[in-house]
Parts: structure tokens; sequence; C-alpha cells
């Protein structure tokens, strides 16, 4: 796995570069949390927004859904989307096996499975700088939230955007990939 997990990375800072987006890296001890990951990256004077990313498992399928450190997603918000009542967490063993990378340090794109949808949260791209975990536990990148969008509208997968309302939850296309 861990070889695998090199290869996103390596996935991600090639899809930084040839989209031209700047990023920051540093390197830090092994983190298990987003509290953890937020404490290193405070003490690297970084400011902006920490991300969380979970992997649900629903009708035989994987789901990435991209949202802040500090929200609390509620599975059952993405029932009708997914095509079923019953949603679930991934499990670890799952995790590592559709994504090549273990939980903590999934990132929010770079996968390998260009067949993963991914939900990003709408409120990431409103914050001035989005950071996340790269697949590796010991690493942090940092990046304009805003250049998410051109991230994911040249993502193989297909990636969509949510919002979160008072009647439930609205999906809108964030690139070409939607089948």
């Amino acid at each position: 796995m861990a070889e695998r997990k090199k290869e996103i990375y390596q996935n991600i800072i090639r899809i930084l570069r040839d989209l031209n987006i700047p990023f920051e890296e540093i390197e830090h001890p092994p983190v298990n949390s987003c509290e953890d990951s937020d404490k290193y990256r405070r003490q690297a004077g970084w400011e902006g927004v920490g991300s969380k990313n979970i992997l649900f498992h629903a009708k035989g399928k994987f789901f990435l859904v991209v949202t802040t450190a500090d929200k609390r997603i509620k599975a059952r918000l993405f029932k009708k989307e997914f095509g079923t009542k019953n949603i679930r967490f991934a499990t670890k063993e799952e995790v590592a096996e559709v994504t090549g990378c273990e939980i903590g340090a999934l990132p929010p794109f770079g996968y390998l499975n260009s067949e993963l949808p991914i939900y990003i949260d709408e409120t990431v791209f409103g914050y001035d700088y989005f950071m996340f975990n790269p697949a590796l536990h010991n690493k942090s990148l940092r990046i304009e939230a805003a250049a998410l969008k051109k991230v994911y509208r040249y993502a193989k997968q297909v990636v969509k955007a949510f919002r979160i309302e008072e009647g439930g939850v609205k999906f809108s296309p964030c690139n070409q990939s939607q089948k």
C-alpha cells in the first residue's frame, strides 16, 4: 500500500503542476485526525480550512464526500442521490482497497481510480485556502480553495458539488464526466 499512496501523492502534485495551480507543502509527524493536522499546519503559519474526506458505501458502490474539517456530514442526506436508503461509512479495509489510502489521509482528488465519484461541499470554494493530507499522513498541502474548481473541472471521474439546504441537498455538476 505504501507504493500506491506514493503514486497518489505524485499524481496530486502532477495535477497541480499541469494545471499551474500554486501550492505549499509541509512535512510533519504522522497524523490521524483533522485536529492533529490542523495543529501542524498552524505551527507552519498556515491559515485556511482543513479538509474532511469521507468514503461512503451505497448500493454496491463507493462515493467520496469532501467537506471542511469542522463539519459533520449525515449519510442520509445523500440517499436520493446515491439511489438507496442504505448508506454506510466504508470500512478501513474498503477505504484502503478502493482509494489506495488510509483513513486520515484521504485527499480531495488525485485518485488513480477514475471510477470513484467525488461530491464536494460548495462551501469549500468560499474559503481563501484549503488544506489536506495528500494520501500521506506526514504531509500537508495548501492551495487556494477556488483552485479546486479547476482541479475538478478536469477530473476524469464524475464530480458534483452539493449544497445543504433546508429542504435537503442540492447537487450540481462540476465537470464534463457526468454520466
